[in-house]
C-alpha cells in the first residue's frame, strides 16, 4: 500500500450533490420524475450565444488553452473596472481557494473560517497541511469578531463566504470593512462572493474595492452559478497584481480550458440577460420563503439561490423525484429552481406532511 499523507488520508472525498442519473439508477425511476435542486446550479443552461460559440470553438481543443487567459482577463477588466492584471483565473472558484490554501498554508500554520461554510476552506486547510480553526456560526452568520479573536501568531489566512454557504447569510458591508481593517497584514483575507450576483440585500458591497487597496485582500468569485456554466469550471480571483502573481506560483498549468475560456468571455456579453436571472431568483426566493412561512416550516432567509431549511425529509423528497442537499442531521439545502421546479418541491413537502399526519392519525 502506498503511504499516504496523514492530512491527506483523514479526508473524505469531496461528496456533491447526486446526480439525477445516479439518483434515477438507484430507484429505479424515469430521470425525467425527477429535479435536481441540491447543487446550487443554474436552473437553466448556458445563454445561447454561449452554447453558439463553444461550438464554434470546439475544433481547436487539440491545442493547449491560454494559459495567461489573456481574452478573458481583458472582457472581466472590462465588465468589472479592473486591471487585467488585477484578476486571476482558475478552474472554477474551488481550485483557487486550493491555490490560495497551497500558497500560504503549510506544516505549523493555521487558517480560519467560520463553520457551517464551504467545505474547501476545511479540505483545502487540510491539502496545505495546515491547521484549521472553525469559528461557528452566530444565528446562521459570521461571528467576525470571534474570527479575529481566533487568528493565531501562526494564522497566514482567513475565509469569509459572503453570503454563506449554506446558510444564504450575509455579512453587510461596513462589517466586511472593519473585520479586514483589523486583521494583521500578514494574514491573508479571502472573501468569497461565489453567490454574488443574487443577492438584494441593500447593506451588502462588494469586497473588490479593499481587495485592490489592500495586498492582503483577495476575492473570489465564479461562473459557476448565475452565468449557468458549472460544467465547464471557471471561475476567478481579484486582488494586487503582486498578491495574485505570488499566487499563481502554487496553480497548475492550463486549469481554465479553451472551452470555458471562450464561454466566459461570451458570457459577459449579455449583462442584461445576467441581470434578468438574478431578478428570477430573487423572485422565487421571495415566493418560496414565503411559501414556507406559511407552512411553518423553518428556513433562514437567503441572499444567495438557496434556502437553508430546518428538516429531516431529505430521503422523503428523494422519494417524491426531488434531490435537496442534505446538510448534517436537522437541516437541508434547497436550490432556487424554476418556478415549476419550485412548485414540485412544495408539492412534495405537502405531500409529506400530509403522510405523516397520516400516519400519526392511525
Amino acid at each position: 500500500m502506498p503511504a499516504f499523507r496523514t492530512g491527506a488520508a483523514a479526508l473524505s472525498p469531496y461528496q456533491a450533490g447526486r446526480p439525477i442519473e445516479e439518483v434515477a439508477r438507484d430507484l429505479g425511476i424515469d430521470p425525467a420524475r425527477l429535479i435536481k435542486l441540491a447543487s446550487n446550479e443554474s436552473p437553466v443552461g448556458p445563454f445561447p450565444e454561449v452554447i453558439e460559440a463553444v461550438t464554434a470553438a470546439a475544433g481547436g481543443v487539440n491545442r493547449y488553452p491560454d494559459n495567461d487567459w489573456h481574452d478573458l482577463a481583458k472582457a472581466m477588466s472590462v465588465s468589472l473596472g479592473v486591471a487585467p492584471d488585477q484578476l486571476m483565473f482558475g478552474g472554477g472558484s474551488s481550485e483557487l481557494l486550493i491555490v490560495i490554501a497551497l500558497s500560504v498554508g503549510g506544516a505549523g500554520t493555521s487558517a480560519v473560517y467560520a463553520w457551517p461554510s464551504f467545505i474547501i476552506y476545511r479540505m483545502a486547510t487540510a491539502l496545505a497541511g495546515a491547521e484549521g480553526i472553525e469559528v461557528p456560526l452566530s444565528q446562521q452568520t459570521h461571528d467576525l469578531e470571534a474570527m479575529l479573536s481566533a487568528i493565531r501568531p501562526e494564522t497566514t489566512v482567513c475565509y469569509v463566504c459572503n453570503p454563506n454557504n449554506p446558510t444564504g447569510t450575509h455579512v453587510p458591508a461596513d462589517a466586511v470593512v472593519r473585520f479586514i481593517e483589523q486583521v494583521p497584514e500578514r494574514v491573508l483575507v479571502v472573501i468569497d462572493e461565489a453567490y454574488h450576483e443574487y443577492v438584494t440585500a441593500a447593506d451588502y458591497r462588494t469586497a473588490i474595492p479593499e481587495a485592490l487597496l489592500r495586498p492582503n485582500v483577495v476575492v473570489t468569485r465564479t461562473f459557476s452559478k448565475v452565468y449557468g456554466l458549472a460544467g465547464l469550471r471557471v471561475g476567478y480571483a481579484v486582488g494586487q497584481s503582486q498578491t495574485l502573481l505570488d499566487l499563481r506560483r502554487a496553480q497548475a498549468p492550463f486549469t481554465v480550458n479553451a472551452l470555458a475560456q471562450v464561454a466566459a468571455i461570451t458570457a459577459l456579453k449579455y449583462p442584461q440577460q445576467v441581470q434578468q436571472r438574478a431578478r428570477l431568483n430573487s423572485e422565487e426566493r421571495t415566493r418560496l420563503e414565503k411559501e414556507l412561512a406559511a407552512r411553518e416550516v423553518v428556513y433562514v432567509p437567503s441572499q444567495a439561490n438557496f434556502v437553508y431549511i430546518k428538516s429531516h425529509a431529505y430521503e422523503a423528497l428523494l422519494a417524491q423525484g426531488v434531490i435537496a442537499r442534505p446538510m448534517g442531521d436537522e437541516w437541508i439545502r434547497v436550490t432556487i429552481g424554476a418556478p415549476e421546479e419550485n412548485e414540485r418541491f412544495l408539492a412534495a413537502l405537502d405531500e409529506i406532511s400530509e403522510s405523516s399526519s397520516q400516519v400519526g392519525e392511525d
